[in-house]
């Protein structure tokens, strides 16, 4: 293992290599020492190619856990999550924690989220039942002491368990809010503003479970599609395949490349998003052989789904 180390520094690739992750690893080091979530910098530092996945579990330990002594478990997911709202709506009055998790995706590796921060898991899209998530939190209010603080970081842990498994935690972090944020929020409360914000939801999966996605398979798409766009006409069913995005499904079929295992992913954008697993139900149904269902409709009249 050292002789491996040794010749990695030992090469003008491997030691510029070493210098860019330490460099790296220096700035993560600064944006914690200024109190910012250092999944934000880590997820800045991945979109612009200057580190790679494989980067984030040397990075995040070395700081986390033994420069700035993070309390930390890990453990794998009870269950899949595709729905982030009441996690992030949570998490973001926890002003006296920071909380970074770390996915390991069975796919493209590691990924540091900042849970009160909506577009990390936008960028992740699903959470996969088994996978390991590793909880960091840390306490860096002034004002309380370190006995004080590793409570409410352990704390902090176990309710951040309880969102990711799809429990109500009700009042119980109570002692991870500051009373000023308390206050700000009985004031939002008391001017009951009702205005939804626009969003656009994760991509999600669609299995394609029929030997071939063929013609009928695409008309009962378009005929779910278009159920739900009656009855949510400001809402948009976005369709993506091959990484690209569907506007004219009738692409699919023409295409002859999606077949039995292949994936289709939608999203969905605009305000008040509703009923997205029973779209996503419905749209499986219509990738499987069971589509003829979404087929009998009058002419001049939508399937009447939702």
């Amino acid at each position: 293992m050292v002789s491996r180390y040794l010749f990695s520094l030992g090469t003008i690739e491997g030691f510029n290599k070493s210098l860019r992750h330490f460099y790296k690893t220096s700035g993560v080091m600064n944006s914690i020492k200024e109190k910012k979530n250092p999944a934000d910098i880590l997820n800045d530092y991945l979109d612009s190619g200057e580190i790679e996945p494989i980067q984030i579990i040397p990075i995040t330990y070395a700081l986390l856990v033994q420069k700035f002594h993070y309390s930390y478990k890990s453990y794998n997911l009870a269950r899949n999550i595709d729905e982030f709202n009441n996690i992030v709506d949570r998490v973001q009055n926890w002003d006296k924690v920071d909380v970074v998790l770390v996915y390991h995706n069975p796919t493209i590796g590691c990924i540091a989220i900042n849970p009160k921060n909506p577009n990390h898991f936008r960028k992740v899209g699903f959470l996969q039942k088994n996978q390991l998530v590793t909880i960091y939190t840390k306490c860096f209010d002034d004002s309380i002491d370190e006995s004080k603080g590793l409570e409410i970081e352990r704390k902090a842990i176990k309710l951040t368990m309880d969102l990711l498994e799809g429990k109500d935690i009700d009042n119980e972090d109570a002692e991870l809010i500051s009373e000023g944020k308390k206050a700000k929020k009985q004031e939002v409360k008391k001017e009951e503003i009702s205005d939804e914000t626009f969003q656009v939801t994760p991509k999600y999966g669609v299995e394609v479970s029929n030997e071939l996605f063929h013609n009928g398979n695409v008309e009962a798409w378009k005929n779910i599609i278009e159920a739900y766009n009656v009855k949510y006409p400001n809402l948009k069913v976005m369709v993506f395949h091959g990484g690209e995005q569907i506007n004219d499904l009738n692409a699919l079929f023409k295409w002859g490349k999606v077949k039995h295992g292949d994936t289709i992913f939608f999203c969905i954008a605009g305000k008040g998003i509703k009923d997205i697993n029973k779209l996503r139900k419905y749209l499986s149904e219509g990738a499987s052989n069971r589509f003829h269902v979404f087929l009998k409709r009058d002419v001049n009249k939508p399937l009447d789904l939702f």
